[in-house]
């Protein structure tokens, strides 16, 4: 009983896992302007609402998502949300992205890790970058994404840098000033632990 019960559970998650691999578009694609603006607002769903499949038609103009409504959806089979793109829009759709990962394999795009994954945080730009990057919009560059944090850090150790050279130099300034005379030791002991704090 136990054999024929693993084997039937076995059978539904190949069917299942099969007909999700059929549902993934595949080939060139293009995403127009208002296309790409939609699947920015999909990877910016935040709160309860996280994003579950985003839907595209094989054309690039129209997309339709679905949003998992209480935050903990299993992913499944995505035929409802591409019956839904192709009645709407009267032409063949198919899975753009699960959740925030792009799935769609046109040849540049891997379908799967971080070089196919979008963050909620990026910004508009980010994204686009990324797409493109991807070969979704508007061809490809060979830029690559860096969120805006490590700019903020590289913009932030260059300042620390330049602060700690001014520090430095006033310190040899003192330094001179005391060895010429010019301050007394007390004086200089009080410059320097300013400079220092």
């Amino acid at each position: 009983m136990k054999k024929l019960l693993a084997i039937l559970v076995l059978n539904l998650l190949l069917i299942s896992s099969s007909a999700n691999a059929g549902s993934i578009g595949t080939g060139p694609l293009t995403l127009s302007p208002g296309t790409a603006n939609w699947f920015i607002k999909y990877i910016k769903l935040s709160g309860m609402k996280k994003p579950a499949v985003f839907v595209v038609s094989t054309d690039g103009r129209s997309a339709y998502y679905w949003q998992c409504p209480h935050g903990n959806c299993m992913p499944g089979n995505h035929k409802v949300e591409i019956q839904i793109c192709e009645t709407k829009y009267k032409t063949e759709c198919a899975v753009f992205a699960v959740r925030r990962t792009v799935r769609w394999s046109n040849g540049i795009n891997t379908g799967k890790g971080k070089a196919s994954r979008f963050l909620s945080k990026w910004s508009d730009e980010e994204i686009k970058a990324k797409l493109r990057e991807l070969g979704f919009l508007g061809g490809t560059t060979s830029t690559t994404i860096t969120p805006k944090k490590e700019v903020k850090k590289k913009k932030k150790k260059k300042k620390k840098k330049k602060k700690n050279d001014d520090i430095v130099k006033k310190l040899k300034d003192l330094q001179e000033l005391y060895d010429s005379g010019a301050l007394t030791k007390e004086e200089y002991t009080k410059a320097k632990a300013k400079l220092l704090n």
